[in-house]
């Protein structure tokens, strides 16, 4: 009798994060890069001025929502809530665009239409009370918030006690604080209850490399992703490159199916 082949178990990609895709690529080819995996996501970064009523990135987002709607296909979108809207939100403050980004719900689902929020504790903003955060996470049971993780201690006591309450969340390790640097190694992931993704200088042409890094501290998990930003970036600019991004994401999907 043959022996049956024993599979072999290996990390699983959640998302591949493209952050700070902004107005200055068509809403549609925004969609078009979603729908070319279900493990896409688009991280889109809101503050004041940017994200306010009537401003620029304020209606492109709510184009790509309303194609989402009229094409009855969900999207993997996280919003990166910076600077004073995030300091306000952890007072339980939350501003009018957040708001209104939160309630929206799929017209076929009635589920909401933005399912991650990432916080992005720092630059200037206030560390939360845990059990107060705790308290706006279980409000918003059918979405998932995000917080960094880094060598910052009052950051990692924060999220000690914020664990403690029993609140759901996810935690993103960059090494760099935000700067775009790869780390040397990575991480174990920090909870085993809690999903973690990793950034810090991912590229299109480093991806396979750091992926395999990650694989090594993070095992088989199945919740772990993934997000580039600076490096997706047109060379000297803020503008977002759609070829880098595919070829960002393609080059992690390669990686993923080889694993196999």
């Amino acid at each position: 009798m043959a022996k049956d082949k024993i599979k072999r178990s290996f990390m699983k990609l959640r998302y591949i994060t493209c952050s700070d895709i902004r107005e200055n690529v068509p809403a549609e080819k925004a969609v078009d890069l979603l729908k070319g995996s279900k493990k896409v996501e688009l991280g889109i970064q809101a503050h004041s001025p940017c994200m306010c009523t009537g401003m620029p990135r304020n209606l492109w987002l709510n184009r790509l929502l309303n194609i989402s709607d009229a094409c009855h296909t969900p999207l993997n979108i996280a919003i990166h809530i910076n600077y004073n809207w995030c300091s306000d939100f952890c007072l339980g403050n939350t501003p009018e665009e957040i708001n209104n980004l939160l309630q929206r719900k799929h017209k076929s689902t009635g589920m909401p239409m933005i399912k991650r929020w990432q916080l992005n504790l720092g630059d200037g903003t206030i560390i939360p009370n845990p059990d107060q955060i705790s308290k706006i996470i279980k409000s918003f049971p059918y979405q998932e918030f995000i917080f960094p993780y880094n060598s910052n201690h009052d950051l990692q006591d924060f999220i000690k006690e914020l664990n403690k309450t029993g609140a759901k969340f996810s935690l993103l390790f960059d090494a760099s604080y935000g700067a775009g640097i790869s780390p040397t190694s990575w991480d174990e992931p920090v909870y085993k209850t809690h999903s973690q993704g990793y950034a810090g200088g991912l590229s299109p042409e480093n991806v396979t490399e750091n992926l395999n890094k990650i694989a090594k501290v993070a095992g088989d998990r199945d919740d772990i992703w993934i997000d580039a930003e600076g490096r997706l970036m047109k060379p000297g600019t803020r503008i977002f490159d759609l070829d880098k991004a595919v070829k960002y994401i393609t080059n992690a999907l390669n990686w993923e199916q080889r694993q196999k």
